[in-house]
């Protein structure tokens, strides 16, 4: 008898434990994603005004990463990274109806930067902050290109000195 009574407490035991991981890891998850969301509004308020009306003119231009001004908007961008506890940050603008349509990277910090004009699949959350609402991604991914591991996105709107949405700033998190 006490040799199935042991049994069945492990077994409860076990139960009870594997019933609170999801619990802890949604939890988790949602920490990384305020700290995301966060560190993306943030830095997306530093960038709106002046940075913002050289982005809107460099996207004018049509000359990408041979804009005047692009290094030192990439300098502005990557000086976020240090010390954010992001792995990647970077503005994206939309290649066409925001609703559907890939974003394209315009100004990438990172310390590997990915070029001006690389396509983004459509994600709900480009859609929301260029509507104007700064938002953080449910699920991480694997950063299998990088190799940085499981990340998790927010992105939030920058700004003009007029107050239009120019661009979107990104940034990925560690969901660990």
């Amino acid at each position: 008898m006490k040799k199935h009574v042991k049994s069945l407490t492990l077994l409860i035991a076990l139960l009870l434990t594997v019933s609170f991981l999801p619990a802890a890891g949604a939890a988790g998850l949602e920490d990384v994603a305020a700290k995301a969301l966060g560190i993306a509004t943030n830095c997306a308020k530093q960038l709106d005004g002046a940075w913002g009306d050289q982005h809107a003119a460099m996207i004018a231009s049509k000359e990408g990463a041979d804009f005047a001004e692009y290094e030192n908007m990439q300098a502005a961008v990557n000086g976020f990274l240090a010390g954010s506890g992001a792995t990647y940050i970077y503005t994206l603008f939309p290649s066409g109806p925001v609703d559907s349509a890939p974003f394209i990277m315009t100004v990438d910090g990172s310390d590997d930067p990915d070029d001006y004009g690389k396509e983004n699949e459509w994600e709900e959350g480009f859609a929301a902050a260029w509507n104007g609402t700064p938002t953080a991604g449910d699920e991480a991914w694997e950063d299998e290109e990088g190799g940085k591991g499981l990340l998790l996105s927010a992105y939030a709107p920058v700004h003009d000195s007029k107050g239009n949405v120019v661009a979107i700033l990104g940034v990925d998190c560690p969901a660990k």
